[in-house]
């Protein structure tokens, strides 16, 4: 965002938040933190620190509850947003301005603040007496937000860019650098234009209009249109880009908040489409080496033709005994005047030892058999997986990858465990459920993905699924649970018994156990006793 977007943004904001208190902070994606606030019953003010989201955004509920990303937060970011929490939660919002000459935003409230630092690598700083206590963003900490009214935009000197300008050019420096070096408020988007020219900017600027430029409009756009960092821009100005349609918006929160939600569907699709990838590559490797394996196990086999050769020579030879020595020496029954070397048993006779050789001839043709089928197998299967990687390369929106994932593509015979993600339903009232599909995804879903207060489900003494339903705010009715527990005993192996009782507990309440992924201790729960049930036509698929 430049700093026109932002001054536009904070005009409509300001008045919703100020004098309101921070009633609830918690984090929205792994670089975003969401604001609820006190008497603003459908507004959530979201501050994204993120390389391609960095932005200042007033949502309503329920584009939050969209918005916001199914991966927990770790380590320092985990932790600097629990002091966000302890210092902002319960204030007033005091103040929330621009920082002049700076593409940085403070939320005040108290002796505590927020800067969102969106130039250079952004980052969102928690401040405390004036002291940075805590950042979120891949940037340095984004305090001290210091006035710099001297590089704004409204003093800028037109000669002296100009020359700053001919400089780059001449050193071979990017001049989208040296424009931002030089007004820090016109962001990358502005600055390229500036670098052309300030006079004919300037005028276009005179009278800001919020803007998307995009590859065309939002709802009919393929979500792998929306992956490219440059696929999206919001500026306070129309610029015309190959390519890209110039979407004209009503307001600049309703500008904002599209353009954050068409980049997080881009970035979702492409990190959901990358592991999907990852998975069907990994899977084509692997039957690539399985194929090779098999086909030398083909070669290294002995003839069963070759077997039966020596056995009958064994027979037709005048020797009744085999000596002391491992091996005789008899004559070749398919060829006049040549010789076999066999080796024996020494304690056997050759009649018997004969017989041993039939027999290994029989097992080889199995063996055979057998190898030439698998290697049948595998190259069908390494076909599909190639075919499949193929098709996930080339997917343009999530419907394709939810088909690829959920297995309506031919599939290789043996998938990886857990390729496609867990099954994810949502209940009649809208509320999302994540169903696990095996023991390692079972882990990862209910520790790595699951918050502390989301709901934990799972069949009652019998191995299964771990179901997860996401409960941000607290809402999950009797009719919720009832759903989830009968996703739980359908993806169990009590799936078959009329009524099964399966665990229901926050995930707070559930560790993981010693041994094999996927078990666990459960500190304490409530049971339901439901029918298992099919969710496929009666709840609906993300």
């Amino acid at each position: 965002m430049d700093a026109f977007t932002l001054d536009g943004l904070l005009g409509e904001i300001r008045p919703l938040v100020l004098g309101r208190t921070i009633a609830r902070l918690r984090a929205a994606e792994a670089q975003a933190v969401l604001l609820e606030l006190g008497g603003a019953r459908d507004l959530r003010l979201w501050l994204d620190a993120g390389r391609t989201t960095c932005g200042l955004y007033a949502l309503t509920r329920e584009e939050a509850r969209a918005a916001q990303d199914e991966a927990a937060l770790a380590g320092r970011a985990r932790q600097a947003v629990l002091l966000f929490r302890k210092h902002l939660e319960g204030r007033r919002v005091s103040g929330l301005r621009r920082v002049a000459g700076e593409r940085i935003v403070v939320l005040e409230a108290g002796e505590a603040a927020l800067a969102l630092r969106l130039s250079g690598s952004p980052a969102l700083t928690l401040a405390v007496g004036g002291e940075a206590q805590a950042t979120v963003g891949d940037g340095a900490p984004a305090w001290p937000a210091v006035d710099a009214p001297e590089r704004g935009w409204d003093r800028l000197d037109e000669g002296a860019f100009a020359r700053a300008m001919d400089e780059a050019t001449r050193s071979a420096a990017s001049p989208v650098r040296a424009a931002l070096e030089a007004c820090p408020e016109l962001g990358p988007q502005l600055a390229r234009v500036a670098a052309d020219g300030v006079a004919a900017l300037r005028d276009r600027l005179r009278d800001p209009r919020p803007t998307l430029v995009a590859p065309g409009p939002l709802e009919r756009c393929e979500d792998a249109l929306l992956v490219a960092p440059d696929a999206l821009a919001l500026l306070p100005v129309a610029i015309e880009r190959a390519g890209r349609a110039v979407l004209p918006q009503r307001s600049w929160t309703e500008a904002a908040g599209a353009f954050l939600q068409a980049r997080l569907r881009g970035r979702r699709f492409d990190r959901r489409r990358r592991g999907l990838v990852a998975a069907a590559a990994g899977e084509s490797r692997r039957l690539s080496r399985l194929l090779v394996h098999l086909e030398r196990d083909l070669e290294g086999l002995p003839a069963a033709g070759d077997l039966r050769r020596q056995a009958e020579a064994l027979l037709a030879s005048d020797r009744t005994e085999a000596p002391g020595a491992g091996e005789v020496e008899v004559p070749d029954p398919y060829r006049a005047g040549a010789r076999l070397r066999i080796r024996v048993d020494p304690g056997l006779g050759l009649p018997a030892s004969a017989d041993r050789l039939f027999d290994k001839a029989r097992r080889m043709e199995r063996a055979r058999g057998q190898v030439a089928g698998r290697i049948v197998q595998a190259r069908e299967a390494l076909a599909a997986a190639r075919a499949r990687e193929a098709a996930l390369r080339g997917a343009r929106g999530e419907a394709v990858l939810d088909t690829l994932g959920a297995g309506t593509f031919p599939r290789p015979r043996v998938a990886p465990a857990g390729a496609g993600g867990p099954r994810h339903y949502l209940t009649s009232r809208g509320l999302s459920i994540l169903v696990g599909r095996g023991a390692r995804e079972n882990h990862r879903l209910t520790f790595g993905v699951a918050r502390p207060e989301d709901v934990w489900l799972h069949a009652r003494d019998v191995p299964g699924a771990h179901v997860i339903v996401r409960d941000p705010e607290g809402r999950a009715s009797a009719e919720d649970l009832r759903e989830a527990a009968e996703l739980a005993a359908f993806f169990s192996e009590a799936a078959r018994q009329g009524l099964v009782e399966v665990h229901v507990t926050r995930r707070k309440h559930v560790r993981p156990a010693r041994g094999a992924p996927g078990r666990v201790t459960v500190g304490h729960s409530d049971t339901l006793r439901v029918a298992p049930r099919d969710p496929e036509g009666r709840l609906r698929r993300r």
